[in-house]
C-alpha cells in the first residue's frame, strides 16, 4: 500500500483501542440485561466482519479499521469466555477453568503465526482475511448449537442451593424437637443426607415456605447490588482492585519481555531469527504443560484454607517474577534466558489465573450481578498495558 513503517504502530494500538473501546461497555450490558449468549454472537459476527473489510481492504485506514475491529470483537469473546466459566463453576473449581482457557489461548498464540505466514505466503493480506471469517463462522456456530446462557444456569444454582439450605434447615428443626441436644456429629449426618427426596418428609408447606422466602430476599436485594457494582464502584471494591492491578502488571511485564527478549538475543547473543523463534516455541510449550498444574493447585489450596488464600498465591507469583527477571538479566548463554524466560513465564500465571478466578469469587460471594463487568476490567487491565508499557519500555 505504500504506507512507511513507522505506521506499523497505529496499526499495532488500533487493535487495543477497538478492545478497550468494547471492554467499557460489554460487561456492563451483559449484567444489565442479563444476557450472554448475544454478546458471544456479536463477538463471532465481529470477526466475520473484520475478515471481510481486511479481504476487501485497498487503503491503509482500511487496514487500521480491520484491527479496529478485531480488536473490539476479541475483546468481547474473551470477556465473555471468562464471565461464563465464573458464572457457572464454584471456588474451588475455578483456577483449573481459568488455566484451561489460557492454555488455548497460548497454542492460538503458538499456532496463529506459523498458520498465518503461511496463509500469507500462498493467498497474501486475503489469506489472513479468510482465516478471520473461517475462524469466526466456526465460532458463530458453536455458540447457537452449543452454548447455553450461563446466567440462567447460574440462577438455577442459586435456586437449588437455596432449596437444599431450606431442606437441611427443615430436618435441624425437626431433630431439636425431638432432641434437646443435637450434637454436631448428628447435623453433619443431617447436611450429608438431605436430599430432595426428603420433601416427601419435611412438611411441603413449610419447605415451600422457607423456600420462596429465599428467593424473594435473593430478588429484593437485585436491585441494591446492581447500584453497588457498577464499573467504576467496583474498582473501589479491594477484591476487584487488587486482582486487576496485579493482571495490569503482570500481563504488561510480559508484553515488555516478549518487546525486549528479541532484541536482546539478536544484540548481546548473536541469536538468528530462527533461534529467537524456538526460544519463543520453547517457552509456549513449558505454559502449555505447566498451566494447568497452576490451576489444580490454585484449586486444591482454595478447597483446603479457603479463597482468600488466592490473594496469598498472588503476592507471592509477583514476588517470585521479579526474581525471575533478575536470572533474565544476569544471563549470559542462551540457555539461561530461555530458562529464565520460562520460569518468568510460568510464575506470571501464578499471578494471572488466581487474579482472574478472584473476581468469580468475589462476585459469587457478594450474589452481585457484576460478573461480565469484572472480566471487562480485566480484559482493560491487560489492553492498558500491553498498549502502554511496550513502548515506555523499549525507548
Amino acid at each position: 500500500m505504500g504506507v512507511a513503517r513507522s505506521n506499523n504502530g497505529i496499526v499495532t494500538a488500533a487493535f487495543g483501542v477497538g478492545g478497550l473501546f468494547a471492554g467499557l461497555f460489554t460487561g456492563y450490558l451483559s449484567d444489565r440485561t442479563q444476557n450472554r449468549i448475544g454478546f458471544q454472537i456479536l463477538a463471532s459476527a465481529l470477526y466475520i466482519v473484520s475478515g471481510l473489510v481486511l479481504f476487501y481492504a485497498k487503503r491503509f485506514y482500511q487496514v487500521v479499521l480491520f484491527r479496529l475491529i478485531l480488536g473490539m470483537s476479541s475483546s468481547m469473546a474473551d470477556t465473555m469466555l471468562f464471565t461464563t466459566v465464573a458464572d457457572v463453576y464454584p471456588a474451588d473449581l475455578l483456577g483449573l477453568k481459568m488455566a484451561i482457557i489460557f492454555v488455548f489461548d497460548n497454542v492460538g498464540n503458538m499456532l496463529g503465526p506459523l498458520l498465518g505466514g503461511k496463509a500469507y505466503e500462498h493467498m497474501g493480506v486475503s489469506g489472513i482475511a479468510l482465516i478471520s471469517i473461517a475462524l469466526g463462522a466456526f465460532e458463530l456456530l458453536m455458540v447457537v448449537i452449543f452454548v447455553r446462557n450461563s446466567i440462567s444456569i447460574r440462577h438455577a444454582l442459586v435456586e437449588n442451593k437455596l432449596l437444599s439450605e431450606t431442606c437441611v434447615s427443615s430436618k435441624v428443626d425437626e431433630s431439636t424437637i425431638g432432641s434437646s441436644r443435637s450434637s454436631p456429629s448428628a447435623q453433619v449426618e443431617i447436611v450429608h443426607t438431605c436430599s430432595f427426596s426428603d420433601i416427601s418428609i419435611i412438611s411441603k408447606s413449610e419447605l415451600k415456605e422457607g423456600y420462596l422466602d429465599g428467593i424473594e430476599t435473593y430478588k429484593e436485594n437485585d436491585e441494591k447490588r446492581e447500584q453497588q457494582m457498577h464499573l467504576w464502584r467496583l474498582l473501589l471494591q479491594l477484591p476487584v482492585a487488587g486482582p486487576t492491578v496485579s493482571i495490569f502488571v503482570a500481563t504488561g511485564m510480559q508484553s515488555v519481555i516478549e518487546t525486549i527478549l528479541p532484541l536482546r538475543l539478536f544484540d548481546k547473543l548473536g541469536s538468528s531469527p530462527e533461534t529467537i523463534g524456538i526460544a519463543f516455541l520453547i517457552v509456549g510449550g513449558v505454559l502449555i504443560l505447566a498451566m494447568p498444574a497452576v490451576g489444580f493447585i490454585s484449586d486444591r489450596i482454595v478447597s483446603l484454607y479457603g479463597e482468600h488464600k488466592r490473594y496469598y498465591m498472588i503476592a507471592i507469583g509477583a514476588v517470585c517474577v521479579f526474581l525471575a527477571q533478575i536470572i533474565m538479566s544476569l544471563a549470559s548463554s542462551y540457555t539461561v534466558l530461555v530458562f529464565g524466560y520460562s520460569i518468568f513465564a510460568v510464575l506470571t500465571m501464578v499471578v494471572v489465573v488466581p487474579a482472574q478466578s478472584a473476581f468469580g469469587d468475589f462476585i459469587n460471594t457478594s450474589h452481585s450481578e457484576a460478573m461480565a463487568q469484572c472480566y471487562s476490567l480485566a480484559w482493560i487491565a491487560e489492553g492498558l498495558a500491553n498498549i502502554s508499557l511496550p513502548p515506555i519500555a523499549s525507548e
